[in-house]
């Protein structure tokens, strides 16, 4: 994929974030797990290396997870063409044999005014599980329908599903700060509850409340930009 279909991508696989608003979201919670140490251990050197530490951490998770996101992507656009080649294949041997396709199935509604239009002895043919009602619906109607198992066609070319990516690419707003607000800050109200809690039992209860206080303040704003901009 190329750099712009890649990016569009990844934010649907990153939920709406954009490379800039995940780096600030490592960024914070790598900077709190070291100001959380440096309370604890008042070491400094100790607290940057597990801030550190915890931004690697968060990188390579997030790499892992865009690996297999675009595994996932590639398997499942070489199944739908696949699947779209053997469609197109079985529809025109059956319309060679005389029948009529009907893709997607019908509703009961539809296949009466069907049957109706095309007069008794008109033979549909549908794909995927078989549907006994509107089997017994066309026959109580002097037609028949028939339902065929759905296959795969041939394995597509790399360059074939590489243009069906891009033809289905995602949409998203443009803007840096539009990726900011689109996270939820779920996260950010649970760890502000958890340093909340902890504060009971922990010394130096009110750094812990100020780090708690500020987790939910950064959790409730994004939530409330997010409805809004549903909204």
């Amino acid at each position: 994929m190329d750099t712009s279909t890649k990016r569009a991508y990844k934010r649907t696989c990153f939920q709406g974030r954009g490379v800039f608003a995940r780096w600030m979201d490592h960024a914070f919670f790598s900077v709190l797990n070291g100001v959380c140490l440096l309370i604890l251990t008042k070491s400094v050197v100790l607290s940057v290396l597990i801030s550190l530490t915890t931004a690697l951490l968060l990188a390579l998770w997030d790499r892992v997870r865009w690996s297999r996101f675009e595994q996932r992507l590639w398997h499942q656009t070489v199944k739908a063409i696949q699947r779209e080649t053997w469609l197109k294949q079985e529809a025109e041997r059956i319309r060679l044999a005389g029948g009529m396709v009907l893709y997607p199935t019908p509703g009961k509604d539809e296949l009466v005014g069907l049957c109706l239009r095309m007069g008794p002895g008109t033979g549909f043919h549908c794909f995927g599980e078989s549907q006994s009602d509107l089997s017994t619906l066309s026959s109580s109607l002097g037609c028949s329908v028939s339902f065929h198992p759905w296959g795969e066609g041939e394995a597509p070319e790399q360059k074939q599903v590489i243009e069906r990516l891009k033809e289905e690419v995602p949409k998203h707003g443009k803007g840096q700060w539009r990726d900011l607000v689109r996270l939820p800050g779920n996260r950010y109200l649970m760890t502000g509850c958890l340093l909340l809690l902890f504060s009971v039992w922990l010394r130096r209860a009110l750094y812990w409340r100020l780090l708690g206080s500020l987790c939910l303040l950064i959790g409730g704003l994004r939530v409330s930009f997010h409805r809004i901009l549903k909204t």
